[in-house]
């Protein structure tokens, strides 16, 4: 029951407390039990109609807030088929001259390159979790400091995903990308790659990431993302060596439930 409706009836509950006492104070007469009907009757007209408004204005702002989300998920939705459509022609015009140039074996890498971003995307977009797909798959059309390289490896099924709980592997990889993405410089944006794998290694399900390009606050990243992890998540111990070089290599680890 929502929290104004609650309390529309209790302020209407709480009125009837004068009637009360009247009937109370003048328990001989019946004038104080006809006055306790209508004051019944009337609180529960006033606070039925208050109910209405407060149920109508709450629609109304939900209402508001499902279009937000909609008109936001459509731009979003149309950024990213942009970007597609983008790197479509792309593809299509150097295909088109290598075909009028007769070059058929560099043709043919064409075709093998774009086989193989449509398989990528695919089982980006089987993940299992449909939020992270999303995210993923537009990261583009609102990332401008560097580039994102997400993959799934050919033999992670969605169930392990579900296994791991969706909504756990969600906030665990949007986390670490987005962590990585405050550190990036803008000064090198199309120098920055962010490639990150989503794989199953010893029963568990492991989100490994390599950052090449220019950043900073490198230092405070392995605490950053440890404190964004959600529960049952981990990060992988670190490797010896240069502090940087592992930082630059981090993998997070979430176990099936």
């Amino acid at each position: 029951m929502p929290r104004q409706k609650i309390d529309g009836l209790m302020l209407a509950a709480a009125t009837l407390l004068v009637p009360a006492c009247a009937v109370v104070a003048w328990r001989d007469q019946w004038w104080p039990i006809v006055l306790f009907l209508v004051w019944a009757f009337a609180a529960a007209l006033v606070a039925g109609i208050a109910c209405r408004r407060a149920y109508r204005r709450e629609t109304d702002r939900l209402a508001e807030r499902a279009s937000r989300d909609i008109v936001k998920s459509r731009q979003d939705l149309v950024g990213t088929l942009s970007h597609h459509r983008h790197d479509w022609m792309n593809e299509l015009q150097i295909l088109y001259g290598y075909l009028r140039m007769q070059k058929i074996d560099k043709a043919i890498a064409v075709v093998d390159r774009i086989k193989e971003d449509m398989e990528r995307d695919s089982r980006i977009s089987r993940l299992g979790s449909p939020e992270l797909s999303a995210y993923l798959l537009s990261f583009r059309t609102f990332c401008d400091t560097m580039t994102l390289d997400a993959r799934v490896d050919e033999h992670l099924q969605a169930s392990c995903v579900v296994s791991a709980g969706p909504e756990r592997v969600m906030r665990a990889a949007i986390g670490l990308i987005n962590a990585y993405r405050v550190r990036a410089s803008a000064a090198t944006a199309e120098e920055n790659m962010l490639r990150i794998v989503f794989l199953e290694a010893s029963g568990e399900l492991r989100i490994a990431t390599i950052y090449e390009g220019a950043w900073s606050a490198w230092s405070s990243l392995r605490e950053d993302v440890s404190q964004s992890l959600p529960d049952g998540a981990r990060l992988s111990a670190p490797v010896e060596g240069d502090e940087e070089d592992d930082a630059r290599k981090l993998t997070v680890v979430v176990p099936f439930d």
